[in-house]
């Protein structure tokens, strides 16, 4: 009751006034002829007690049924005041005033017949008096309540157009700006992929050429690749300085920005604080939290009516979740539409999950969790490079060679030298090009998934491609990433491939998502009999998945890994076009397929 008093406007306190001096007039009247007529004015007094009560318990209870509560109360007290104390009928003018405030353009034809015309006629017909007199002054007062209720409305809803007019400013401006970001990422990746490599195969390659040159000229070839390794740190540099965005900080120094700045736009109160100890995390992961925190601050206010906010960073060795909770109206998390989707395909990507729990009248919470799975990594990932171009393999290798817990066991320029290193050494991880002389990356991954499933598989490119990506994907790739990548990130991605994550470079993810999608139609048009392009795999996975088996019981069921069993799973989603087991079964049920 006290929270909901809290929230009353100045015409809620103005209800509250009227109905208080009506019952002090009440009160007044039945104590000045109490000598008289104790007994009725003692039942009168309690009567118009209970008529105050107990419309705003039904009110603050189920406020649906108000006005019929307010109405028929009325009704009862004043048909009997009719026949007890006739001279009280006039305060009835105050509460059909009250019924008319209370009444909408749904309510006020049978409000205010009952308490405009059937009321008075009735109080006029017992107390033998002229049923006109009362009849005018009684739908006068309705008239007057409700065409003040209509200005009310008019004004609340001038205030919530001009509040959602003001929040959906902040949002496109925020929109606009991490449009802008993410196409400086872009272009600052474009630069990178052709002046950064360019410049690395220069350095390569004249180092390479050490060991014929006469000992005289060493001193030159020392000059020029210090001149290429000084251009290559400006590149970098100035690309660093092209991509500056507020993901450059802290995570939560971030976030706690974006609570302030939405704060001073809107004026609604945020609360912001982190549990744990931050850490540094990918960019892609700081991206998509940004993101998250940023719909579910303008779905709180757009669509749950919210004016506190509580946000909550928790972080650990283990995941990293962000968590949102208003005081709100609640809503059907179904409603929140385009948002609340673009949130759970982000997360999607990063192997994270979105939940949302919201009740009628109790607010909204909304959990984003990503996994850290990339912190495991205590052995050393053998790795295997694949490139028809020396220089790059060389560069990338130079690259993991300055990390202790990765190892590269060799280098390959095709699919058939890459299949023949991998009968030899085993590797774990094998970073492969996808455009190559012979056998190109496509045909290699899918020889290596027939020979080696539980060898992961992470193929690069310097060409966004979705309809590759996809396919890529459908086959069992681990990973697609682009040769633009940061060094520092493309570490974090095989730890976290390792780790039996899968990775879609973010530049091309929801184009690739689209793309399967497609696919699944065109499969869907083809012929009713396997409309999903399911593979025997992908059958037997579902048994076992409405068998009720967790991950790691298929795995050693299947003679594979729970991380193999994940990929194998994630792509079954995607084929299916479900976000978790529980809907692929039923799915899977529904269709018939199991």
């Amino acid at each position: 009751m006290l929270s909901i008093i809290k929230n009353w406007f100045w015409y809620n306190w103005m209800t509250f006034a009227m109905r208080s001096i009506w019952l002090i007039i009440i009160v007044i009247s039945c104590a000045l002829q109490q000598s008289q007529f104790f007994s009725s004015f003692s039942v009168i007094v309690i009567f118009a007690i209970l008529v105050y009560f107990i419309p705003l318990i039904v009110q603050y209870k189920r406020e649906n049924s108000y006005l019929a509560v307010e109405v028929m109360s009325t009704s009862f007290f004043y048909l009997y005041i009719a026949a007890a104390a006739p001279e009280l009928l006039w305060s009835c003018a105050i509460l059909v005033f009250i019924i008319g405030l209370a009444s909408s353009r749904k309510t006020y034809v049978w409000a205010g017949i009952s308490s405009g015309f059937i009321l008075p006629a009735l109080n006029g017909w017992i107390a033998n008096q002229l049923p006109y007199e009362i009849v005018v002054s009684y739908s006068f007062c309705f008239t007057f309540g409700f065409a003040f209720s209509v200005l009310i409305q008019a004004q609340k809803q001038s205030v919530i157009i001009q509040e959602q007019k003001q929040l959906l400013e902040q949002h496109i401006k925020q929109i606009e700006e991490l449009t802008l970001i993410e196409e400086r990422n872009r272009l600052s990746h474009e630069l990178h992929d052709t002046i950064g490599h360019s410049l690395t195969s220069l350095i390569v390659g004249v180092e390479s050429l050490r060991s014929f040159i006469h000992t005289s000229q060493l001193e030159r070839i020392d000059t020029i690749v210090s001149i290429g390794q000084r251009s290559l740190d400006d590149i970098r540099r100035h690309l660093h300085q092209l991509s500056d965005t507020p993901f450059n900080h802290s995570l939560s120094e971030s976030l706690l920005q974006l609570t302030q700045e939405f704060t001073k736009s809107t004026g609604i109160i945020v609360n912001f604080r982190v549990i744990g100890n931050e850490m540094p995390i990918l960019r892609e992961m700081n991206h998509c939290i940004y993101r998250c925190l940023q719909e579910s601050l303008t779905n709180a206010v757009r669509h749950g009516h919210a004016n506190t906010i509580f946000v909550n960073l928790h972080i650990d060795n283990q995941q990293l979740r962000l968590q949102v909770e208003d005081n709100g109206i609640g809503m059907d998390s179904d409603l929140y539409g385009f948002g609340l989707n673009g949130m759970k395909e982000r997360l999607a990507i990063l192997r994270g999950t979105l939940s949302v729990h919201s009740q009628n009248k109790q607010g909204t919470i909304v959990i984003c969790t990503i996994p850290l799975q990339a912190e495991l990594v205590e052995a050393s990932i053998r790795l295997l490079i694949v490139d028809d171009q020396a220089i790059i393999a060389d560069s990338l290798k130079h690259i993991f060679a300055q990390h202790v817990n990765v190892t590269v066991v060799g280098t390959a320029s095709d699919g058939y030298e890459a299949l023949q290193h991998c009968e030899r050494s085993k590797p774990d991880i094998v970073l492969m090009d996808v455009r190559m002389h012979r056998m190109d990356g496509l045909q290699t991954l899918i020889e290596m998934k027939r020979q080696w499933p539980d060898m992961k598989v992470v193929l690069m490119t310097t060409f966004e491609d979705p309809m590759q990506a996809a396919r890529a994907l459908e086959q069992g790739a681990d990973g697609y990433l682009l040769k633009s990548i940061h060094p520092r990130e493309i570490i974090e991605i095989i730890k976290l491939i390792y780790n039996g994550g899968t990775w879609i470079d973010q530049s091309i993810a929801a184009r690739v998502f689209e793309e399967m999608k497609r696919q699944r139609e065109a499969l869907e048009k083809i012929g009713p009999n396997d409309p999903y392009g399911l593979t025997k795999r992908d059958k037997q996975l579902l048994e076992e998945l409405a068998n009720g088996m967790r991950y790691k019981a298929i795995a050693s069921k299947l003679f594979l890994t729970e991380g193999t069993v994940r990929n194998y799973c994630s792509t079954l989603y995607s084929k299916l076009d479900v976000k978790n087991r529980e809907d692929a079964v039923e799915l899977a049920r529904l269709k018939g397929i199991i």
